[in-house]
Formats: C-alpha cells, sequence, structure tokens
C-alpha cells in the first residue's frame, strides 16, 4: 500500500501520529507539499502551522517517508483555458496528479491519498482508477492502531480484484511487475512567489461527463 500524506493530515493530525502511519505501508509526500511545509516553517499566517512545520522538517529525514514527484494528467484535471487557479487549487491539483501518477505507475499497488480536505477526496472518483482511494488522517490513524480498515480502503482492494489486480504489492499474474514510484530526496527550495495558503474550496457535487471546469470543479479556488 502507498500512503500519501497531504498537508491537512500533517497539520491536522500532530507529530505523535506521524511515526504510526508507516504499520499500515510506504508513505510518500508529495513534492509540492514539502515545499509548501518549507515555507510554513518560515512565514506561516499562525503560529501552530509554523510549529507544525518546523516539526515535520525534523522528523522527515529519518522517518523513513520518501518524497515524490510523480504525476500524471488527466482530462478531468485541465483547467479550462483563460482560467487562474489560486495557490490552492494548484497544490490540490497537483497533489491529485501525484497520486494519479503513483496509480498508473503501480497497478498492483493500493494507493491511498490521506487528506482532511473533502475536495481532494471528492475529486478521486472522477479519474476512474481501480487502485486509488481517499481517506481521512483520522481513519489512517485507526488503519495504523487497530487494524480496522476504512470502508473505502476496502471498497477499494475488492475494485481492484474485480479489474485483476491484486491489492497489497502484487500485479495479476498475467502482468509485468511495474516501477518503484518516482521518488527522491528533499531539495530545499523557497517557492516561487510564496503566498499563505487560501482556505480550502468547495467540493464537487456532481461527477462530470468530461474534463474542463466541471471537473475541476471541487479544486479550484
Amino acid at each position: 500500500v502507498l500512503i500519501v500524506i497531504d498537508l491537512s493530515t500533517l497539520i491536522d493530525s500532530g507529530a505523535r501520529a506521524w511515526p504510526d502511519y508507516s504499520r499500515v505501508g510506504s508513505c510518500y509526500l508529495p513534492q509540492v507539499i514539502y515545499d509548501e511545509i518549507e515555507f510554513l516553517s518560515d512565514r506561516a499566517p499562525e503560529p501552530n502551522l509554523e510549529q507544525a512545520a518546523r516539526e515535520f522538517l525534523r522528523f522527515f529525514p529519518n522517518s523513513g517517508w520518501q518524497l515524490t514527484t510523480a504525476s500524471a494528467s488527466h482530462p478531468a484535471l485541465t483547467p479550462p483555458a483563460g482560467k487562474t487557479l489560486s495557490k490552492q487549487a494548484r497544490q490540490s491539483v497537483a497533489v491529485v496528479q501525484c497520486v494519479y501518477g503513483l496509480s498508473q505507475e503501480h497497478p498492483g499497488e493500493l494507493v491511498v491519498l490521506v487528506s482532511n480536505a473533502q475536495q481532494l477526496l471528492k475529486s478521486l472518483p472522477i479519474l476512474q482508477s481501480p487502485n486509488l482511494c481517499g481517506i481521512t488522517a483520522a481513519a489512517l490513524l485507526q488503519w495504523a492502531r487497530t487494524g480496522q480498515r476504512s470502508p473505502a480502503v476496502t471498497q477499494q482492494m475488492q475494485a481492484m480484484i474485480k479489474a485483476g489486480e491484486t491489492p497489497g504489492g502484487a500485479p495479476a499474474a498475467s502482468k509485468s511487475p511495474a516501477p518503484k514510484p518516482t521518488a527522491k530526496q528533499p531539495q530545499p527550495t523557497a517557492p516561487k512567489n510564496p503566498a499563505p495558503m487560501a482556505g480550502p474550496a468547495s467540493a464537487a457535487q456532481s461527477r462530470p461527463k468530461s474534463g474542463g471546469s466541471r471537473g475541476l470543479s471541487g479544486l479550484i479556488g
């Protein structure tokens, strides 16, 4: 299982919970989220955000977690021509592109996005990826500490079986092994034109028939 951690999970769950997440699977952090954490460690609009960011930067080097630049495009994640996305929306799209990229690289692995941002979780069904799902930080912590999976995880594992994949690591026998996820060690760089993160965007209310603004309705801020 590949666990992809969003910024909201890190901020809301607290440092005591972070080590437990690795009990479930391999933990990955999108590069865009790491860059934001670095920014928040010096210029967070609120003291608690700055403290959490600094705690994570101390935790990360010996955590066993990896950074990933994996990314894949999808028609539903393409903004309409002329549409300017907010910083929050750009980060949200980048995170979804990251987990979608990992799911494409590893069809035999379950990829789980962990986020407390409902607009991110509700955007995943648009991608129609049988080995990709999303859960909240609380659901991940319960899974890690009790072994009780979220219903969303169980449902997606069943979808993988129907699609001919084997959840938990190995692809189906007729498929060749997939490459490892694209990951690298942190390269601290200050993000261009930094600005405080905006508030969460409104969640998508309907499933789009195609890409464009409707496909991004839950991510655009």
